[in-house]
């Protein structure tokens, strides 16, 4: 049952709420509101709890710990997230018990539902800034032996410290299963710039103090370096998840306007021999094939990703030898006219033909070299190579039709993009209008005002530019209204993969016709079947590529259609 109250009310109901807890026992005000998923934690005593039942009995337990108590000063803070309401209260509690005075920090998060708010959270932590009238140092450590083993920013172990003792803790428990779980901040560099460092530095305590409040017989918590955390516990159906579910309402909870993505890399261990160490590093594998990716926030660890990562530092370590010794071919895919299929220019793509004659696919080495920033040594190499080629056919007197070449988003990041590109072309002396710029649609999506101001600067320089790919991603007419190009390229393959009831057709005239009348010509790739070619001559499609017409050929293959 949620509380049908108003964003305003919900500090007065906590302050209640609080005072209630610790003074009487009670909490009915807010425990009628508790999510069937909430969680509870106290990070002074290190528990952690799930589920209504146990977050009920969690309250009863933190009003026994103290009791009889009396309330001194109490006052409240309201923090807005992106979906939650957060509001946090300080209190001096007097405990008899305990003969002393303790400063509490009581953090109750609500989420917004259709019926009004419901609890997802509640954390009774000592207040960060006052804690307690004496303060109390780890038990039975010195001060040196402490440090040398927790990172002193956040509490935690450090990475030495937390891989001896999951190390010793596997090695207690012979036959039972363990998992590590690597986490990492989404974006963290972000918070800081947006926000501040004080507040990043702020997060990273946060979560640091609900790890350590995790309740977990045999369990272990550390960080490694910066915002990337590491968790070691015994395996159990569902745990992961739960943890890793809880540890996204905790993020979210924090005290800025912003969705804090956490995301996790999962590693089950199988050989308890394998060091910890690189039991970490298969967690991380695992983490890297999600990181950036908003629509999934965690991946289990396979025996076949380490086998990938290998192959990928292979082919990254080949990438200087094998632009050294022209490995790389430069192939040509036509486009045609549409109306009498006549040759109207080309695409420049690339193969890898290593030293022994084996091809590296480019769906392989492609998206490698996007992912580690290679790529722009590549892309220059093509670019150089279809100007290069360009001259020689201006020189043997032909008819040069446009070439296109692509250019990646990591390519646009750079500040010399429109430099390097001119120099290249005027070093072959290539008329820019041979010379064309392919740009995939997703580049836009990451940093949309500098994609304009560098394609701007382009057009400037005479350069034109075609929108590659789209309708393969998340296309979205804002691009063509905020984003001036020269062609549009329209990805044929989109409609095949979903369309069952013709609808695709129509929504491809329609780009077609809307195309048409912002004075842009049209090319659809991946055009594969006479009957596509038949529906494009219908909705007025200017130009097509794809194998219908031909696959990508060789430089000397496509000069006999010149």
């Amino acid at each position: 049952m949620a509380l049908s109250v108003g964003k305003e009310e919900l500090q007065g109901i906590t302050e209640n709420f609080v005072e209630k807890l610790f003074t009487k026992g009670i909490f009915d005000g807010v425990s009628v509101a508790l999510a069937e998923d909430v969680i509870g934690f106290s990070p002074s005593i290190h528990r952690f709890c799930y589920g209504r039942w146990d977050v009920k009995h969690f309250l009863q337990d933190e009003y026994e710990r103290l009791a009889p108590c009396g309330i001194s000063q109490i006052n409240s803070l309201c923090f807005n997230t992106v979906e939650n309401v957060s509001i946090e209260v300080h209190v001096t509690v007097s405990s008899m018990k305990l003969r002393k005075l303790i400063m509490l920090s009581i953090t109750v998060m609500y989420k917004k539902v259709l019926e009004g708010y419901i609890v997802v959270g509640i954390n009774i932590a000592l207040d960060s800034d006052h804690r307690t009238y004496k303060e109390i140092t780890p038990p039975d450590m010195d001060q040196y032996g402490y440090f040398s083993a927790y990172d002193n920013f956040t509490g935690l172990l450090n990475r030495e410290a937390f891989c001896s003792r999951t190390t010793d803790m596997l090695a207690d428990y012979p036959h039972k299963n363990f998992d590590i779980l690597r986490i990492n901040i989404e974006r963290f560099k972000v918070i800081n710039e947006v926000f501040g460092e004080v507040q990043g530095d702020k997060l990273l305590k946060y979560l640091g103090n609900f790890l350590k409040s995790i309740d977990l017989k045999l369990y272990l918590a550390g960080r490694l370096y910066a915002d990337n955390f590491v968790v070691c516990f015994e395996s159990a159906d569902g745990e992961a998840e739960r943890l890793m579910r809880t540890l996204q309402v905790v993020a979210n909870s924090f005290e800025i306007n912003h969705h804090t993505m956490l995301t996790f890399g999962l590693y089950k261990i199988e050989d308890k021999t394998i060091p910890v160490n690189k039991m970490i590093e298969r967690a991380n594998i695992a983490l890297n094939q999600v990181k950036g990716n908003h629509r999934i926030s965690h991946c289990v660890y396979e025996e076949k990703m380490w086998d990938r990562m290998l192959m990928e530092q292979k082919i990254m370590n080949a990438l200087d030898s094998a632009l050294e010794n022209k490995e790389f071919l430069l192939m040509l895919q036509p486009k045609y006219e549409l109306e009498n299929e006549t040759v109207i220019g080309s695409e420049a793509l690339v193969r890898w033909i290593n030293k022994d004659g084996r091809s590296i696919s480019p769906g392989v080495f492609v998206p490698i070299f996007e992912k580690n920033g290679s790529i722009y040594e590549l892309d220059k190499f093509m670019w150089e190579s279809v100007c290069q080629q360009i001259r020689t056919w201006l020189n043997e007197g032909k008819e040069v039709k446009p070439v296109s070449v692509n250019v990646s988003r990591i390519d646009l990041y750079d500040p010399d993009l429109v430099d390097v590109l001119n120099s290249i072309v005027n070093k072959y002396d290539i008329p820019k209008r041979l010379f064309e710029l392919e740009i995939t649609e997703s580049a836009y999506i990451g940093d949309p005002h500098m994609i304009i101001s560098v394609i701007d600067n382009l057009r400037r320089e005479g350069f034109c530019i075609l929108m590659d790919d789209f309708g393969s991603g998340y296309s979205s007419l804002n691009m063509l209204k905020d984003i001036y190009i020269d062609i549009l390229k329209i990805d044929m393959g989109f409609l095949q993969r979903t369309d069952r009831t013709g609808r695709g057709n129509n929504i491809l005239s329609a780009v077609v016709r809307m195309a048409e009348q912002l004075n842009l010509p049209t090319i659809v790739e991946g055009v594969e079947t006479k009957e596509q070619v038949d529906l494009l001559k219908s909705i007025g499609c200017n130009w097509v590529q794809g194998f219908y017409f031909s696959q990508p050929i060789t430089v000397e293959a496509f000069a006999e259609t010149m």
